[in-house]
């Protein structure tokens, strides 16, 4: 009778057991995605507390192709950029090289005034400016270049040009976004294709953007085809400067 009871107890303790196993999910160790995005934005207050007023220089090369691939118009910009915080920056231009031949100070800077009137305001993810804007995803791990990341996809909330969906690539370690990859949330339905990608690279301690790459290509009918790449890249970091608050006044 005793061996009985002992093997009726014996049995629900491992069904009881079994249904712990099975029916309560198991702990990962993995944070959810909240507080992966709480950890993000913590870091970015940390880095700009940390780097202070920073400078860099920049050089852009933008190219127009025909449909046949060959290039029509290919301009070089080299300027050194100062920024402060996330919404502090000026772009000191240095030179510009239009199809081989370099503008003087007006011309430049009429070339730069149309482009300033074609510069739209972003309202990007994980900032305050675009606080409440997007919905995340995380799609999962990777490694990337050797970097444990955390992948997490951000759609907008809204159809609207001054917002983007696309997705971050994440270090686990200290929940820097060393990539994104971009796409307006509402483009001209003339643009066939329009993507852009930021990648990081750790300098002096600290993941910063190294490269910034734009592609789009439009198509309003057989004859008029366009496609336009961007390729920016950032070097001579030069972080944990003071400069004069005179530097970001509007020029």
């Amino acid at each position: 009778m005793k061996k009985a009871v002992l093997g009726i107890v014996l049995t629900l303790f491992i069904i009881l057991i079994f249904y712990i196993l099975t029916e309560v999910p198991a702990v990962s160790g993995e944070p959810d995605l909240e507080d992966i995005i709480e950890r993000i934005k913590a870091r970015q207050i940390e880095f700009l507390k940390e780097v202070g007023d920073t400078m860099f220089m920049a050089e852009s090369i933008y190219r127009e192709k025909k449909k046949n691939g060959d290039v029509k118009k290919r301009v070089v910009t080299r300027k050194r950029i100062y920024t402060r915080g996330i919404d502090k920056r000026y772009d000191e231009y240095l030179s510009m090289i239009v199809n081989g031949r370099e503008l003087n100070k007006e011309e430049m800077e009429k070339q730069l005034e149309k482009d300033r009137r074609n510069d739209n305001q972003m309202k990007m993810p994980l900032t305050p400016e675009g606080e409440g804007a997007y919905d995340f995803f995380l799609l999962g791990s990777d490694n990337l270049n050797g970097v444990d990341v955390w992948i997490i996809e951000f759609r907008a909330k809204k159809r609207g040009k001054e917002y983007v969906n696309g997705r971050g690539y994440i270090t686990k370690d200290t929940c820097d976004i060393i990539r994104a990859e971009l796409t307006p949330a509402k483009i001209s339905r003339l643009v066939k294709k329009l993507s852009v990608c930021v990648t990081s690279a750790r300098i002096q301690g600290y993941w910063v953007p190294v490269k910034f790459e734009v592609e789009v290509k439009i198509k309003l009918s057989f004859l008029y085809y366009k496609h336009i790449t961007i390729e920016e890249t950032y070097s001579d970091f030069r972080l944990n400067n003071k400069f004069d608050d005179s530097i970001f006044e509007t020029k």
